[in-house]
């Protein structure tokens, strides 16, 4: 299955029970506004963290009842990341949100050491993107926490997305590892890693996939592309996943697909026992409906045990 649009993804999340979720300050209009929104659909069931006055003035002016979910009171960033993050440590929630605190705060309160939410595995971020004229949604990693990760965390980072692609029900992820040239060369050592990575990744990878490096973006997302050039790729220009050599060159890439494109970025945290929805701030309540919906899928095809 390839999705391709965030729709399609709200669809399937809709075919299962609702999921059960914390959000860390949830007294945010945007944030409320997509939890309602995810009530509405039937995907979730929220545990709200926050502060309960700002919080039920939000959704009394949202015209959503939140009197029947449980609310629990919190007033600063470490607390309400604490509180949110123990409740999935305590297998009371599926799935934990970010509300309106900072992901510092927020991370650290998922990885604790009086909980237990760590896998041992590097935390990486995914970023799912929904654009106008594709063909499919196409995902990225990682652009959101490791800031120049080395070669064993690329390896984890790879690891970590194409097992959340292979949850949401994406069949043999093709992983396309960028960088500005197809050719190895030593004068441009993210091209000999991303060689390197795709080799490894292939022979001890115990998931089913296709991956490819290093390739430019246009080899990787362009057919056309590949017949201008002559060349020949397994993924044939339609890669699911883009793995980034370093942090700025994604937050450059997801900006650029976000505001000259005008595409819609869900934002998912893996490496934890549970999903972590993790958006910006300043996103959409459509941005934030989306990557709930993403984490809401994600979650009913794990089983772990916290």
């Amino acid at each position: 299955m390839r999705y391709k649009s965030f729709d399609e993804v709200i669809f399937e999340a809709q075919k299962r029970p609702p999921v059960k979720m914390s959000v860390a300050a949830a007294h945010d209009r945007d944030v409320l506004e997509a939890v309602k929104a995810a009530v509405e659909l039937g995907i979730i069931e929220p545990y709200l963290v926050g502060d309960p006055q700002r919080i039920f003035e939000l959704a009394r002016e949202l015209n959503f009842s939140v009197e029947k979910y449980p609310v629990y009171p919190a007033y600063t960033e470490n607390e309400n990341a604490f509180i949110a993050a123990k409740l999935a440590s305590d297998a009371q929630v599926q799935i934990i949100m970010k509300g309106f605190v900072n992901s510092t705060p927020f991370l650290k309160g998922v990885l604790h050491k009086e909980l237990n939410l760590k896998t041992g595995r590097v935390i990486s971020h995914i970023s799912v993107f929904d654009i106008p004229g594709a063909e499919q949604l196409i995902s990225m990693s990682d652009g959101g926490i490791n800031i120049a990760p080395d070669f064993e965390q690329k390896k984890q980072i790879i690891q970590n997305a194409v097992e959340f692609l292979d949850r949401i029900g994406v069949d043999r992820p093709r992983v396309a590892i960028l960088a500005a040239n197809e050719r190895v060369s030593e004068k441009m050592p993210v091209t000999v890693e991303a060689d390197h990575l795709a080799m490894v990744i292939k022979n001890e990878s115990s998931q089913s996939l296709l991956i490819e490096g290093p390739l430019p973006l246009d080899l990787a997302i362009s057919r056309e592309s590949l017949l201008h050039k002559g060349l020949d790729s397994e993924l044939e220009g339609a890669a699911d996943l883009l793995i980034v050599p370093t942090i700025e060159a994604g937050n450059f890439l997801g900006k650029a697909i976000t505001y000259f494109a005008k595409g819609t970025m869900a934002g998912i945290v893996l490496g934890a026992k549970v999903p972590l929805v993790l958006n910006s701030r300043s996103d959409t309540a459509e941005a934030k409906l989306a990557s709930i919906a993403l984490a809401v899928v994600a979650a009913s095809n794990t089983t772990v045990s916290v």
